[in-house]
This record gives C-alpha cells, sequence and structure tokens, in this order.
C-alpha cells in the first residue's frame, strides 16, 4: 500500500503543501476553517507525519536553495537573478545554496527559476516537503509561491512599436511559463494582425550557428525578435546587411551587449534582480508564517528603447 503524502492532504483539503504543514505542526497563520478542512483530510486519508523529516525540518539550518536551469553561468539574466537572491539573503542573515543535483537538498526553502514541469526538485519526495517558490509559473504543479511577469503584454507591446507587417520570433520550445507566454502572445497577434505564423524554435542557450539555422529556416521576415538573452547579438554580424536595408531587431531579454552593440538593440527588460529579491523576500515570509501560501507576486516588466527598431 502507497504511503499518502502531503500532497495528497493538500489536494484533498484543497490548500498548498506549506499549508498542511503548518496545520501539522502548528506553525504558521491559518484560518480555523482551513485548520479542521486541513484535519479533516488526513484523518480520512491516514496521513501519518514522517517523524525523522518532521525533526529535520523543525531544524532551521538558515541556508536557501537555487536551483537554476543548466548552465546558468553563461546566461547574464541568471547570473543577476542570483544576486537578487544574495542582495535579500545578506540582509537577513541568510547563506544561500546554488543546487546542481537533485538530491534532497539540506536548506529550509527553495527557490527555483524557469523550471520544467518535470523538475525532480518540484516533487515533495525529493524536496522533503519544504517551502518552494518559482520564478514563473510551472505547468501541472502548484508551488507555495510564485514570482512572475507578464511575459506575453511585453511582448505584444514590443511587436506593437516595431510595426512590422511580418515579424518572426525565434524562441526555446514551451516547456516553461517564459516560453509559453512567447510563443502564445506571438501566435495571438500575427492572428489579430492577419500575419503569418514565422516562428522558430532554438536551444535555451542557444549557439550562433544553431541562431543562424533557425533564421536560415524563416523566410520574408521585416523584423526579428529574439527570445534569450543575448541571442540578438550573436546574431548581429549575420545579420548586419539586412539591418541595412531595413530589418528590425529586438530581444525579448535585455542584457548589456544589447546596450553595447552597433546598433543597439531594443529589448525587453525582465528585471531579473528584482526577480530574485523578490523569491527570496516571498521564501522567507512563507518561512516565517507571514505569507499565505499561494501568494503571486508580479514583477514589472519594460521596453527598453533602442536604434535597432527604427525605421530608415
Amino acid at each position: 500500500m502507497i504511503r499518502p503524502t502531503v500532497v495528497d492532504v493538500a489536494r484533498r483539503a484543497g490548500v498548498g503543501r506549506s499549508t498542511v504543514s503548518n496545520v501539522l505542526r502548528g506553525t504558521g497563520r491559518v484560518s480555523e476553517a482551513t485548520r479542521a478542512r486541513v484535519l479533516a483530510a488526513a484523518h480520512e486519508l491516514e496521513y501519518v507525519p514522517n517523524a525523522a523529516a518532521r525533526r529535520l525540518r523543525g531544524a532551521a539550518t538558515g541556508t536557501i536553495g537555487v536551483h537554476l536551469p543548466e548552465n546558468p553561468s553563461v546566461s547574464a539574466y541568471y547570473m543577476e537573478f542570483l544576486f537578487g537572491v544574495l542582495d535579500h539573503a545578506v540582509r537577513h542573515d541568510r547563506d544561500v545554496t546554488v543546487l546542481t543535483g537533485t538530491r534532497r537538498p539540506r536548506v529550509d526553502g527553495l527557490i527555483l527559476s524557469d523550471a520544467h514541469p518535470a523538475e525532480p526538485l518540484l516533487d515533495p519526495r525529493t524536496n522533503g516537503d519544504i517551502p518552494v517558490v518559482t520564478c514563473e509559473d510551472v505547468a501541472g504543479h502548484r508551488p507555495d509561491g510564485v514570482v512572475w511577469a507578464d511575459h506575453g503584454a511585453a511582448l505584444t507591446t514590443l511587436l506593437d512599436e516595431l510595426g512590422a507587417a511580418r515579424p518572426a520570433l525565434l524562441v526555446p520550445a514551451e516547456t516553461t511559463d517564459w516560453a509559453a507566454r512567447l510563443s502564445s502572445a506571438y501566435r495571438a497577434w500575427c492572428a489579430a494582425h492577419g500575419a503569418p505564423e514565422l516562428l522558430a524554435r532554438i536551444d535555451w542557450i542557444p549557439t550562433v550557428p544553431g541562431l543562424e539555422a533557425a533564421v536560415r529556416s524563416l523566410d520574408g521576415f521585416d523584423a526579428l525578435v529574439c527570445g534569450p538573452v543575448d541571442s540578438a547579438a550573436m546574431l548581429l554580424p549575420a545579420l548586419r546587411p539586412r539591418l541595412a536595408e531595413g530589418l528590425l531587431l529586438a530581444c525579448a531579454t535585455d542584457s548589456t551587449a544589447c546596450a553595447l552593440t552597433d546598433p543597439p538593440i531594443t529589448a525587453i527588460d525582465q528585471n531579473p534582480r528584482l526577480a530574485g529579491r523578490r523569491c527570496a523576500e516571498l521564501l522567507d515570509g512563507l518561512l516565517a508564517g507571514t505569507a499565505e501560501p499561494g501568494t503571486r507576486v508580479e514583477v514589472p516588466l519594460r521596453l527598453v528603447h533602442r536604434a535597432s527598431t527604427a525605421r530608415h
């Protein structure tokens, strides 16, 4: 017989995992109605907490874990995101551990950025049922807290301001919320403006050959929006002759490279440092019981106008 887990109790009671944990430990701010619902669900499922795990959770380590996508060191976005987490940690006397594996982490809580639905650390059986905050939503999961941004609205604004009749989009597969929001907004924009869908898939951490191959697979575009950080700058040498003829180039993720290229590249400022800081703040609130499980915090985005989108 498979033993019920905290996730099973949470689903039965219609609450988050951390709410169940708070009720069973007698901590946090939980209404009496919610407490009664959780206890009833635990009784119906004959849920028995793991005493060893409960003792482990009770011994705070003073450390939070951060899990980033593969090869984060090649992406300026993830480095800035991590610095944002550190900004908060330093001010609140916390240590930060960057997790590179999928073993059960010895931390008080987890921050996951751009997690895929199959990420093992989203599973309570792997993460030890500690509070989890994700940067962006994760399909099929209900983390204890979510820090998110309206990437679709930002891309729509960018496409409107480009004013192109046949814009193309280079974006990774829709396995993350960011890529899914970009792809959905692009399709909606094309449908609303009677434009063809010129969308090509690229790697999450793209290479110049991969980007150039994706461009060759598209035909007849008068503007190109590249998704991942630095991808537009990486393509600039190959596209320079077409830029002189009027091609518009933009990036969905701003970086120093976008500002320093010649011409500089218009981009969407994803505010990664603020996103990292908001994730750390929310996780601390969940650990202290001052934030409600299921809390969502939005990070504002802005369009940074530069010369590469100017019509000649």
